[in-house]
């Protein structure tokens, strides 16, 4: 993800308007809004992981039963290329939590950030280029309620990988990041 975010700039606005999604959040209505923003960038981000990828391997197993570009696929060969579709859509719902789940690992970051600038440690926060929304939130709230939104992503992990609906597990986390 490093390298993708180094390289792409797509991956990183994506990855800028979760956490400033994450730092608007002032209401119940804004946590239901950014949830589903924030699972609509995780998707983005998985259509763009496996698009690629899925339709090179395609291709290549076309070129490796002998089909030739364009030609219909012959009926004995229909079922390996079922098979590799099959694949393909449980590799996409994968990706999809793993989007979400990267999501997850930039708010954990986001929220540590809020809380070492609550200790007076400004000098170690990591997302540097949003520190002005980064103050703002750490002066809208307690430490505690910090620590709250910390342990609500940590359970919003654990719920997705547990196959609740992540908007679900989306919303009911963004709920205790709300910043009066």
């Amino acid at each position: 993800m490093a390298r993708r975010l180094a390289t792409n700039p797509e991956a990183r606005d994506r990855r800028e308007e979760t956490l400033k999604a994450a730092l608007g959040i002032r209401g119940v209505s804004y946590a239901v809004n950014a949830a589903a923003r924030l699972l609509a960038i995780a998707g983005d981000d998985a259509k763009a992981i496996t698009l690629e990828r899925d339709a090179a391997e395609r291709e290549s197993v076309l070129r490796s039963l002998g089909v030739e570009p364009g030609k219909s696929v012959p009926p004995a060969l229909r079922g390996q290329i079922k098979a590799l579709e099959d694949d393909q859509k449980r590799r996409a719902t994968r990706s999809l939590r793993d989007g979400i789940d990267r999501i997850l690992v930039d708010l954990t970051s986001l929220y540590r950030d809020v809380m070492m600038v609550q200790f007076g440690r400004e000098n170690e926060v990591i997302n540097r280029e949003l520190l002005a929304g980064v103050r703002a939130a750490a002066a809208a709230c307690a430490t505690v309620t910090t620590l709250a939104t910390l342990d609500a992503i940590a359970i919003a992990r654990q719920r997705i990988e547990s196959n609740v609906a992540p908007a679900l597990a989306l919303e009911a986390m963004l709920v205790s990041a709300i910043r009066r």
